[in-house]
């Protein structure tokens, strides 16, 4: 099996056919990843793919143009790309992202874990407030974009210090939030 950044550097490289191969296994292999990443951030479906979009086109470019360098990590390259586009979107609306509005839950969902969703949902709007959005966004690149803690850092181009400090301090507000003991 080949990492990202094997199949980023066989899409660059090789020949027509198996640069395909390696592009469409790449990109299907980044998909779900990009897309939770935005949808955490904006709390919007069509805003998540609209920046799922924009950002698989910078990745095409950069591949396209051989900016991307294939002896370098390829999923730091993604997630610096999936930020610039997140911090533009933050930039066209002027705004901060808004917490969900109290949904009804699909018909297949139980109210039990409607509910559960409910107060993760608060419960991360609580460590967005009080920690502000790198602390959350860290948090995010973490735990649902898969990123280890260096690659959090060079993404957003701080030091592993300061990143593992802020994933520890949204540990420490979530366990208070939720009454556990640290």
């Amino acid at each position: 099996m080949h990492t990202t950044t094997e199949l980023a550097g066989e899409a660059m490289e090789r020949g027509a056919p198996a640069a395909r191969v390696a592009h469409a296994a790449l990109f299907q292999r980044i998909l779900r990843r990009i897309y939770a990443y935005f949808q955490r951030m904006t709390r919007d479906p069509h805003e998540a793919d609209e920046c799922l979009q924009q950002t698989l086109l910078l990745l095409q470019e950069s591949l396209t143009r051989r900016t991307y360098d294939p002896q370098r990590s390829f999923n730091t390259w993604m997630w610096l790309k999936a930020r610039t586009v997140w911090a533009q979107w933050c930039r066209q609306r002027e705004r901060r992202p808004q917490a969900l509005p109290e949904g009804v839950p699909d018909a297949r969902d139980d109210v039990g874990d409607a509910s559960r969703r409910s107060d993760a949902t608060a419960i991360l709007q609580r460590v967005r407030e009080q920690l502000g959005e790198e602390a959350y966004e860290a948090f995010v690149l973490y735990y649902e974009g898969g990123l280890t803690q260096a690659e959090v850092a060079a993404t957003l181009e701080r030091d592993r210090k300061t990143v593992r400090e802020r994933i520890r301090a949204v540990h420490a507000l979530i366990d208070e939030l939720l009454g556990r003991e640290p």
